[in-house]
């Protein structure tokens, strides 16, 4: 992981370079928060992460809290695209099951 930053029009620019996952989650977290504290702008550059796991998802959430992301990368986005899917599949799943009981409890009301 390599992220580092330089001045821009609109603030300060944090570029992040290489993997985004649970090994430098910490560290890459520390440097946002020293970084948010020095400058009240951010654009944030993710066009060169390479690998990204959960952990970097999550600081990418935060990431677009405290700041403008200016450029992503395909394998973030292909992991964002990849966490709606599987959240909306479980979603589905769970208004399935609760659309199944439901018609359960009717068919048993029937039934007596």
């Amino acid at each position: 992981m390599e992220n580092n930053g330089q001045a821009c029009e609109a603030g300060f620019r944090l570029k992040f370079v290489g993997k985004m996952t649970y090994e430098s989650y910490w560290e890459q977290e520390d440097r946002v928060i020293d970084t948010m504290r020095r400058h009240k702008s951010l654009e944030i550059d993710l066009g060169e992460v390479s690998e990204i796991d959960l952990c970097g998802l999550h600081l990418v959430g935060l990431l677009h809290r405290v700041g403008v992301i200016v450029a992503s990368s395909p394998v973030i986005e292909q992991a964002a695209r990849r966490l709606l899917v599987s959240h909306n599949s479980a979603a589905l799943g769970h208004q399935a099951r609760r659309d199944t009981g439901s018609h359960r409890r009717a068919d048993e009301a029937t039934l007596r």
